[in-house]
């Protein structure tokens, strides 16, 4: 679902660059990079997280997509002249991922899931778009947060979109994409981790 206007004020904010790069250097510590590797970022927004993924992680090539049109729009307008035929982006909808089958080698999330009123069916198709061993990069905000007060005020998060840790951990497992305990740092509001596709997914 497209954000409202305080969620789309702060990410489009000079601070969530600043955090969103400190959430990809600790997937970094606990995933790897994905050199040379074909990405995949669900919930793009402007594009500031395909350049992170671009520095950080060096794959040989992104696809990106959001939801919001006029978010799209931005990110193109960002990253076309920069990255030219190493980025795709267009709008999209991640319960309904056009792309095929084992494509990707890494899907990053920086906090869209929470967003997406069907979200296990987006989890199953970040599965199901990463090939067997591949790794789904995430930062997801938890119920303890989204659903104060306050952040009920000011946010639009669907309330059957919001999760704790334990009930995201058991999606992600039922989707085969599998968080080990050193893959993962999950705080009283949020979690960063790195869940990697089952081998035995593959047909």
């Amino acid at each position: 679902m497209k954000l409202n206007w305080f969620e789309k004020l702060f990410m489009n904010s000079p601070i969530r660059p600043m955090n969103q790069r400190k959430e990809a250097r600790l997937m970094l510590q606990l995933g790897g990079d994905v050199r040379r590797g074909r990405v995949l970022e669900i919930g793009c927004g402007r594009g500031v997280g395909v350049e992170i993924i671009f520095d950080i992680f060096s794959p040989s090539c992104i696809e990106a997509f959001d939801f919001d049109p006029d978010q799209v729009r931005l990110a193109k307008q960002r990253l076309s002249s920069r990255y030219q035929d190493k980025v795709n982006i267009y709008t999209g909808d991640a319960t309904k991922i056009s792309s095929p089958d084992n494509h990707f080698d890494a899907v990053f999330d920086f906090g869209a899931l929470h967003h997406i009123p069907d979200n296990p069916v987006a989890i199953s198709e970040i599965a199901r778009v990463l090939k067997p061993g591949g790794r789904f990069f995430f930062m997801e905000l938890l119920s303890s947060l989204t659903m104060k007060p306050i952040m009920r005020l000011l946010t639009q998060h669907p309330p059957e979109a919001q999760f704790t840790w334990e009930e995201l951990s058991m999606e992600l497992a039922d989707s085969g994409l599998v968080v080990s305990e050193n893959s993962c740092v999950v705080n009283s509001s949020r979690v960063v981790g790195v869940a990697r596709k089952s081998t035995c997914t593959a047909e």
